[in-house]
């Protein structure tokens, strides 16, 4: 018995040095990026989280946000973008500075129950990683006019394989200040490490503001 865990205790080891060594390789690349550019910062909202409660703008302020649109009924390329979110949240664990939000383009079914089910298939954290529902009037502007995303409800109804509704596959980046410094093509196989990267661009950033 003695002879088996040796090897299990041994292969844990090896696999926590092969993360902090990813770890330091991301941080020191990050530092030689190109510096990532300003788009729009983010308008005052208010939606509903899939926990029932509100959360606004202001419960964004001071952290780094990576931000996906969605709706669950997607069989497809949500699926995916999920998968890519659930691996930038666990890239990312410990990091209490990093808030990931997924915002749904049909709230009409994306209830807060709804929201709940869906997040559960992708272990979502309660507390780092928010799935956000609320008025259409409210939700389409804001992707459109602070996100710089397109999103529309087709003319026909939402079929069974999950169609219905045109929104972009771009996974966006947000500064502690509210403001919108990079996209991330979300179907992309290396997006997660992609994003983990300018995450520490912008904590470079905050720390040499600091100094």
């Amino acid at each position: 018995m003695k002879g088996k865990i040796i090897p299990i205790a041994l292969g844990i080891f090896l696999c926590g040095v092969a993360v902090a060594i990813l770890a330091v390789f991301i941080r020191a690349k990050a530092r030689h990026d190109e510096p990532l550019r300003e788009y729009r910062t983010v308008g005052n909202f208010q939606l509903t989280e899939r926990s029932g409660r509100t959360i606004s703008t202001a419960d964004l302020h001071g952290k780094i946000v990576v931000v996906d649109f969605f709706f669950g009924a997607c069989s497809a390329q949500c699926q995916v973008l999920s998968q890519h979110m659930a691996e930038v949240q666990r890239l990312t664990d410990g990091m209490n500075d990093v808030l990931l939000v997924s915002i749904t383009v049909d709230p009409r079914a994306d209830t807060p129950e709804a929201l709940t089910r869906y997040a559960t298939r992708f272990n979502a954290s309660t507390n780092r990683w928010l799935f956000l529902t609320g008025d259409k009037k409210l939700i389409y502007p804001l992707i459109q006019e602070s996100f710089l995303q397109p999103v529309a409800q087709a003319d026909a109804p939402p079929d069974p394989f999950g169609g219905g509704f045109i929104h972009s596959e771009k996974i966006a980046l947000v500064d502690r200040r509210g403001t919108v410094r990079a996209y991330y093509e979300g179907m992309e196989s290396t997006v997660a490490a992609k994003i983990l990267r300018g995450i520490q661009q912008l904590r470079n950033e905050s720390a040499l503001n600091e100094n």
